[in-house]
């Protein structure tokens, strides 16, 4: 899935003929028409035509209404139109192919829904913005849309969101497709009382997918931030959630590819049956975990590798392709089961937690091939800063890794993995500079973690059997001797790496900071095949 196959040329270019247009004049005294498509009834104005519509003024209660025929294309331009409706949405479409709305450039337009839910001619409308066809938003202009009792923009198809600078605010979700939703450009401010997206289609669970390839969304919401029914795939843009559930939430796959995701605020910051990271800037505050891997909900959807998600069957593990012939390690891992259809994938980007809960949490097995990832937390003894399922592996084979945790339910990475790490019982305050060196004194690894913390993982390209290494915190130094692949003098450590001798404390350490580092492999990209690319 790329943003190419998401969006057609017609969804990105805003550009109208205002000349051949029909123009619709807003006005409570009443509503006139100038051109052919559009009729108007007291408060309401149809539209029953392919064409463009310009349409500008005001109208304190009534609506647009789209009732076209079923292959007919309609662009509606908003010119600084505004339009409140007591008794349904402001703007209605009934029926289209697709329906674009376009916003002029430099416009002011408001679109506001203060009743409650109805059933109508039109369905049970429940947004402000109520679309039962294909809904593309774009064009420079500005929109505000509100539902004081209801939903924001919902679209019973898919909902693309294409340019603009809009804000939408909403007792329910901010914003709410069956088939998906799909971001391209454009400021995004959502505020919801539930969800800030949410897709989801009961009937078909390969769709109710998001996808995010560029475009500013700010969400406050007082459920999940994100919430997609299928997948949700972020290629590029930014996302800031203050969410009181979920960040990111998805019932089956989530990739990280690219952009940059901020979880302020969340209940668990990145949640799906599996997640995949492979590039871009991903920061989560969670009190709960950070990243999590749940397995799947029914237990059969696409499987995820080191390229991404295919067809849709019984689920397995993440295996990265570039560890796919080591023996695995002995059984290792956290005391919460083990669910073989749940994985979390790091290949590459930046990732920061700060978790009160697991820092990173797979039900299944955790990989990671490159990128650098860091943890501060859990605090309590009753988490980890790394956790992977009963019966699971965790293995690095590239990256950097500094997590910073408790020590009560620490892990290490697993045997089998072919970058050398350490666990090492290390204490240090909140700020406190956590620095890896080699014993050349060069700087491996460094971060500054966000909470106090009692033992620290480790790992970074250059982390080897037979060779020495010390971990700097403050004003003391632990010396390391790698015996093995792993290395462990946390008694309590439920993880890879046996406690072994060779650590001890010295002198102060000179605090430094990491090169940038970590290799990547492919994007974690949602197979086509689980979509339903309409082309239009």
């Amino acid at each position: 899935m790329d943003a190419s196959s998401q969006f057609t040329d017609r969804d990105l270019d805003a550009s109208y003929d205002e000349s051949g247009a029909t123009r619709v004049e807003l006005a409570d005294s009443g509503s006139k028409v100038t051109g052919d498509g559009a009729s108007v009834d007291g408060g309401t104005v149809t539209i029953t035509e392919s064409g463009t519509y310009v349409v500008s003024g005001s109208l304190s209660d009534g609506r647009i209404v789209v009732s076209a025929g079923e292959e007919d294309k309609v662009q509606v331009v908003l010119d600084g139109a505004s339009v409140g409706s007591s008794s349904s949405a402001a703007l209605v479409v009934t029926q289209a192919d697709k329906v674009f709305l376009t916003l002029a450039q430099g416009s002011q337009n408001t679109l506001t829904a203060s009743g409650a839910d109805v059933e109508s001619d039109y369905g049970n409308v429940d947004g402000a913005v109520f679309s039962k066809s294909d809904l593309t938003i774009n064009g420079d202009g500005n929109l505000s849309v509100s539902s004081s009792q209801g939903h924001g923009i919902v679209c019973k198809d898919d909902l693309r969101l294409v340019d603009g600078i809009v804000d939408v605010s909403a007792a329910g979700h901010a914003i709410q497709a069956n088939d998906s939703v799909r971001v391209n450009g454009g400021a995004w401010t959502l505020t919801a009382g539930t969800d800030g997206i949410h897709a989801e289609n009961d009937e078909d669970s390969s769709k109710g997918y998001v996808y995010l390839a560029g475009g500013s969304l700010g969400i406050t919401a007082g459920s999940d931030g994100i919430d997609a029914g299928s997948v949700l795939q972020v290629d590029g843009g930014s996302v800031s959630v203050a969410a009181q559930d979920d960040g990111l939430h998805a019932e089956y796959d989530l990739a990280i590819n690219g952009g940059s995701v901020n979880v302020t605020q969340s209940y668990e910051g990145v949640e799906g049956a599996r997640v995949s990271i492979t590039g871009g800037e991903t920061s989560v505050v969670s009190s709960d975990d950070g990243l999590n891997a749940a397995g799947d909900p029914t237990g059969s959807t696409g499987t995820m590798d080191a390229t991404g998600v295919t067809s849709a069957t019984d689920s397995t593990s993440v295996t990265d392709s570039a560890q796919s012939g080591q023996a695995p390690s002995a059984p290792s891992g956290g005391m919460m089961g083990s669910d073989s259809s749940a994985s979390i994938l790091i290949s590459g980007g930046r990732v920061v937690v700060n978790a009160e809960g697991d820092g990173i949490d797979s039900n299944g097995d955790l990989t990671i091939t490159g990128g650098e990832t860091y943890v501060s937390g859990p605090t309590g003894d009753g988490d980890g800063a790394i956790d992977y399922g009963d019966g699971s592996t965790a293995t690095i084979s590239g990256g950097i890794v500094v997590a910073a945790g408790s020590a009560g339910m620490a892990e290490g990475f697993s045997a089998s993995s072919s970058q050398g790490s350490m666990l090492v019982a290390a204490s240090g305050d909140a700020g406190d500079v956590v620095t890896l060196k080699d014993s050349g004194g060069e700087t491996l690894a460094s971060f500054s973690p966000a909470k106090s913390f009692a033992c620290v993982l480790a790992s970074a390209p250059g982390v080897e059997s037979g060779k020495s290494y010390s971990l700097e915190i403050g004003g003391s130094s632990t010396e390391v001797t790698m015996d093995g692949t792993t290395y462990s003098d946390v008694s309590a450590a439920m993880g890879g790496g046996a406690p072994q001798g060779g650590g001890g404390q010295t002198g102060p350490g000179q605090p430094g900071f990491a090169p940038g580092g970590g290799s990547t492999s492919g994007d974690a990209r949602i197979d086509p095949g689980l979509l339903s690319p309409d082309g239009r």
